[in-house]
């Protein structure tokens, strides 16, 4: 393999960011299947590897690949999360652009070189975006969650996008000035906006192992993105509590009418039902209140938004 692309000063052509969570399986197939393709692609690269806070042997892994002058590593304290862990390696890549992928690999590597021809083209940011997904539970979820963002709630943002997709460095370095602690790749590239185009590519199946990834963390990721997108939701719950309102005095006139007219005793059905109505309907607007609150508790805290344990010696 070709090294003399590689360059260990401040000038990097191109940056991959990749999140690394209990993966040591696969990275030693990160390198192998990116190495060869960014040799051809970039005059010079790096890959930055970063461990969010692994709890199987991922960080001797990375150590390893790092014997490679191009991939380097950056250990956090404890798991932050994907989200913040992305962060964490836009602020550690140098290069002049940046691909941001998945490390299961189901984001294919053989989409960087259209990925960075683009942003030397002069997008700011390539957005990638698949209709399969990795099996059928994550593509119903997957198609759920458009669906109520785009729409539900009306949000305009690029549907089906992937964690891949390419920065160029001032796009890099407004995403790397957001500040807030429930942050979402997706949230934060929509908010940046800048000159964009969407590549479509075919989502992988994991190269080995499980994903970290389930339902409920999901769940979470979704919720997490749509209160950092829009305040809809709001909205939303209070148009909602105007149409139960309104049922709720035309039902009353009714129920009134039958008693004056008919006098029809009121049932233990009625008030039960009615009882856990307005319950349910209680609890979600204080639910969705209360993640709102939740998140303004987390950023007036103003704590770091992760904390480096170890690099690896490449990228000092």
């Amino acid at each position: 393999m070709d090294r003399s692309a590689v360059v260990t000063s401040s000038a990097v052509e191109l940056s991959i960011v990749i999140p690394i969570y209990n993966m040591a399986a696969i990275v030693p197939d990160i390198s192998a299947r990116l190495l060869p393709i960014l040799s051809d692609a970039a005059a010079s690269y790096e890959i930055v590897l970063v461990d969010d806070g692994s709890r199987d042997d991922s960080w001797a892994a990375i150590v390893a690949a790092a014997a490679h002058p191009a991939i380097k590593g950056v250990k956090l304290s404890r798991n932050f999360g994907q989200q913040i862990a992305v962060s964490a390696g836009v602020a550690n890549a140098r290069g002049n652009y940046l691909i941001v992928m998945d490390g299961d690999l189901q984001n294919p590597p053989e989409a960087v070189p259209e990925i960075l021809a683009r942003l030397k083209a002069g997008d700011d940011m390539v957005y990638t975006v698949s209709r399969t997904r990795n099996n059928r539970r994550d593509q119903w979820t997957s198609q759920l969650f458009w669906m109520v963002l785009t729409r539900l709630l009306g949000v305009d943002i690029i549907k089906d996008q992937l964690m891949m997709r390419g920065m160029s460095r001032r796009f890099a370095q407004l995403y790397d000035s957001y500040p807030e602690l429930t942050r979402t790749v997706a949230g934060i590239s929509r908010d940046i906006g800048m000159r964009h185009s969407v590549l479509e590519v075919e989502n992988q199946h994991r190269a080995s192992g499980r994903s970290g990834y389930n339902f409920l963390k999901r769940f979470n990721l979704m919720l997490n993105i749509i209160i950092s997108i829009t305040t809809a939701p709001l909205n939303f719950v209070i148009y909602l509590s105007l149409i139960v309102l309104v049922s709720t005095v035309l039902l009353s006139a009714w129920y009134i009418f039958n008693a004056l007219a008919f006098s029809v005793q009121s049932g233990f059905t009625s008030i039960m039902l009615a009882i856990f109505f307005f319950g349910s309907l209680t609890t979600l607007i204080l639910g969705i209140m209360g993640l709102y609150l939740a998140n303004i508790y987390l950023e007036v805290r103003r704590r770091p938004l992760f904390v480096v344990e170890e690099r690896t010696a490449a990228i000092d």
